[in-house]
């Protein structure tokens, strides 16, 4: 009787839901990664979930609806698991004509892998330029960000500005009970230009600026430019072209003197589709490390994931991704790079590692952008 009356309550939820669509959506996703690495490297052989998120998005009123996302990680190199709230914010299109203004903590909106939780992202591991430069997963902090649609030129303006002390999990204790404010806040500005060439073919180029000032009066300066193509035949992705471009300088006085350091890098990276559910994909990696005389005692380095960039890196990668589903994918990916110090091990100058990936989402997922 008592399963009845379950069942019962479940359906008729499930009928109000659809007639009510202002109730709550809610998510829920997981990213399972295995990992592997020629023995010269610190990358073990581990099959573990990643990531995990679970979110609920809503209409709260007739201004504003709001997002709020917790998240589970875990990264092969450190083991280290943590808990934390990934994004909770407001957002509005009503309070200024075609703009959108967001309040709260998210996901910084420059680039284009950054815009993008990585789950939803088109290869299983970033790019090192991505990891060195904004995390392994992404830049987010808590602050406001105002974007402007110029529809009749196909233009898109962001401006944002938050606190400035969440940027990069890299920079962060997630063991620690306090966190260092930033110095200054964090500004960012993005102006993209959306060119449609029919309704299933078009391009986006973006421009993005981002200054920032962090718990250690270390000021960054990025500068980069992200550029993405898509074309589709029918229900099929059959070609997507990705790219971004990044420079960062970066600056900080000590004992009346001014250490500068200047490093950039880049990926691209072409995706096939063969059909629905079968996609091949090869991407391309460069990054250019300041050759800076470095000072004993100094804690600069470029190493990401155990790996320190010598001079330039340059990688490889290939892989391949079957979609079961729109709820469903696996990726399988090797990736080879030269140019890097593992582990401070002085006769190693290159390294390669495998990923199986399977990502899978449950209930609505939010709308994705171009």
């Amino acid at each position: 009787m008592k399963l009845i009356l379950v069942a019962a309550l479940l359906t008729s939820f499930g009928a109000f839901a659809q007639d009510k669509p202002q109730l709550i959506n809610w998510f829920a996703g997981a990213d399972i990664v295995g990992t592997t690495g020629n023995t010269d490297t610190n990358i073990d052989s581990d099959f573990y979930v990643r990531e995990f998120e679970f979110s609920a998005f809503s209409a709260i009123d007739q201004t504003w609806n709001g997002v709020l996302t917790l998240a589970y990680h875990k990264e092969s190199t450190d083991g280290e698991e943590h808990v934390e709230v990934h994004e909770a914010f407001l957002n509005s299109s009503k309070l200024f004509n075609l703009s959108n203004v967001k309040v709260g903590k998210f996901f910084l909106g420059f680039g284009r892998l950054n815009r993008f939780h990585r789950h939803d992202w088109v290869f299983t591991d970033a790019p090192y330029v991505q990891k060195s430069f904004f995390g392994t997963e992404g830049a987010k902090d808590t602050g406001v960000e105002y974007t402007k649609n110029l529809v009749n030129l196909g233009l898109s303006t962001t401006l944002g500005l938050t606190k400035g002390d969440d940027f990069n999990h890299a920079e962060h204790d997630h063991d620690s009970t306090t966190v260092e404010r930033a110095k200054a806040p964090t500004a960012y500005l993005r102006a993209a230009k959306f060119i449609e060439f029919s309704t299933l073919k078009g391009m986006e180029i973006g421009l993005n600026l981002v200054n920032r000032v962090d718990a250690e009066s270390k000021h960054y300066q990025y500068a980069g430019l992200d550029l993405t193509y898509k074309n589709r035949v029918g229900k099929v992705l059959d070609t997507l072209v990705q790219a971004e471009f990044w420079n960062r300088t970066t600056k900080h006085e000590e004992d009346d003197e001014t250490e500068e350091m200047t490093d950039y890098g880049a990926y691209v990276y072409f995706e096939k589709g063969i059909d629905q559910h079968h996609a091949y994909g090869v991407r391309l990696d460069y990054y250019k490390a300041d050759d800076h005389e470095e000072e004993a005692g100094s804690d600069h380095d470029h190493s990401v994931d155990g790996i320190e960039v010598e001079n330039e890196l340059k990688a490889l990668s290939l892989s391949y991704t079957y979609k079961n589903s729109e709820f469903m994918k696996t990726r399988l990916t090797v990736e080879h790079g030269q140019g890097v110090h593992v582990e401070d091990d002085e006769d190693v100058d290159s390294y390669t590692k495998g990923f199986v990936q399977f990502v899978f989402n449950i209930g609505a997922h939010p709308a994705h952008v171009f």
